[in-house]
């Protein structure tokens, strides 16, 4: 910015404006001492001097004023400009007080608000391309074993129906499980995103419970593994119903997934006057102090060996909908004990 033609116009409309006024004065000056003393007519000049005096002073201090304001001025369009640029700029400057500390203190508050803005679009561009990149990495390996079994039925290097079968159906949960992993990373995604308006409202925990078992049962029928549910008939709790499910339903999956054969699952609630907790225990193989500092990171799996289909994403998305939700949820484990998942709201 140059501020140089405000600045010129000021000083000629300013020396315009004083000339015109001497010029007034040494009239007036000349007509009153007119024919006066000596001695009136040194005062008369020595008025005018004190005049162009005072005249000159106010210039010079209004003058300097003016060019710190436009400086400033300047200062703070560079500023713009860089902040537009995207470059880093220091706004903790020394500024006196009057409007241009009050336009310099607006400028570094939206300043700062560009900033957070500027962050938040590379935190999200970074969000989604590590989403992006997990979901590539994640959905490799069921498209190559798809791409094997196709190739082979392609072929006709199968001859057996019952081994066709077999390769039909392990094709279809890969489908399977590349549709929830995707499902699920989109509803992540939503949750972290702030897209999700959970619908809270005052719903009976044991009926969420029930509900929680009856979409497991087909997994730990299959292990003749039992689920336990210890709720009284009246406690409620504030949340959304649906997401809720959900939430319990992947922290049961885990426990049936890190569980053996016939190992029950006992889900226990305890209610005081300041907060209602859910305790989801198993007793399978426990997880170490290493694997409770990551259990809830996105992809996470504490062993492929013990649940090989595993994909890493429930727990991390149960997560998410509890504290969306107001909640919280933690972890007690040992190696060989079981885990232990609390999940705790309080109450308002």
């Amino acid at each position: 910015m140059n501020s140089n033609y405000e600045r010129d116009n000021f000083k000629s409309r300013y020396w315009l404006m004083t000339g015109f006024f001497l010029v007034i004065s040494l009239i007036l000056i000349y007509i009153i001492i007119s024919g006066a003393s000596a001695f009136a007519k040194l005062i008369g000049l020595m008025i005018f001097l004190t005049e162009i005096m005072m005249t000159a002073v106010i210039y010079i201090y209004t003058s300097k004023n003016i060019d710190r304001a436009y400086k400033s001025m300047e200062k703070a369009s560079d500023m713009m400009v860089d902040v537009i640029e995207g470059r880093e700029i220091d706004t903790s400057l020394n500024l006196e007080e009057g409007s241009v500390g009050i336009l310099y203190n607006n400028f570094d508050k939206l300043v700062n608000m560009f900033k957070e803005g500027r962050k938040r679009e590379q935190s999200e561009k970074e969000y989604l391309r590590d989403v992006m990149s997990d979901i590539s990495h994640q959905l490799k390996t069921p498209l190559a074993s798809m791409e094997v079994f196709v190739d082979l039925l392609i072929n006709d290097k199968v001859q057996s129906e019952e081994e066709k079968k077999k390769i039909l159906t392990e094709t279809s949960n890969q489908i399977s499980r590349m549709e929830w992993m995707v499902l699920s990373m989109l509803k992540l995604a939503r949750i972290e995103a702030g897209a999700v308006s959970f619908n809270i409202n005052d719903v009976s925990l044991k009926s969420v419970l029930e509900e929680v078992k009856g979409g497991t049962h087909y997994l730990t029928d299959r292990r003749k593994q039992k689920l336990y549910i210890s709720c009284p008939e009246d406690v409620h709790i504030k949340v959304d119903y649906d997401w809720m499910v959900e939430a319990v339903i992947n922290i049961v999956k885990n426990a049936s997934d890190y569980s053996g054969e016939g190992e029950d699952i006992d889900i226990t609630v305890e209610q005081s006057s300041v907060f209602t907790r859910i305790s989801i225990r198993d007793h399978g193989i426990g997880m170490s102090e290493e694997t409770m500092t990551h259990i809830f990171e996105r992809f996470y799996r504490a062993s492929s060996e013990v649940s090989p289909n595993s994909v890493g994403i429930g727990l991390s998305l149960s997560r998410s909908i509890i504290e969306g939700m107001k909640g919280r949820i933690t972890v007690d484990s040992r190696l060989g004990e079981g885990s232990v998942f609390k999940i705790s709201f309080d109450i308002c």
